[in-house]
């Protein structure tokens, strides 16, 4: 579907180690079902979100981007 930016910023791709603010891993942007995309299981504490076209594991707790794939969803 269409990605909607929480803030309105534009396209920025994160990498390893950066966070992210709250908004942009909010339930809203989870991927519920990351075997259905063929994503690994999360570890507990973390989550696979959408951001634009990427899937990012975010810890939840921090924000801190834990593994990003680029242009997944392109």
């Amino acid at each position: 579907g269409i990605y909607y930016d929480p803030l309105g910023w534009n396209y920025q791709p994160y990498q390893v180690g950066w966070r992210l603010w709250p908004s942009y891993y909010g339930r809203r942007y989870w991927i519920e079902d990351p075997y259905q995309y063929r994503l690994p299981y999360p570890p507990a504490g973390t989550v696979w979100v959408r951001y634009w076209n990427d899937a990012l594991l975010v810890d939840t707790w921090t924000g801190e981007v834990v593994d990003a794939i680029q242009n997944f969803f392109w």
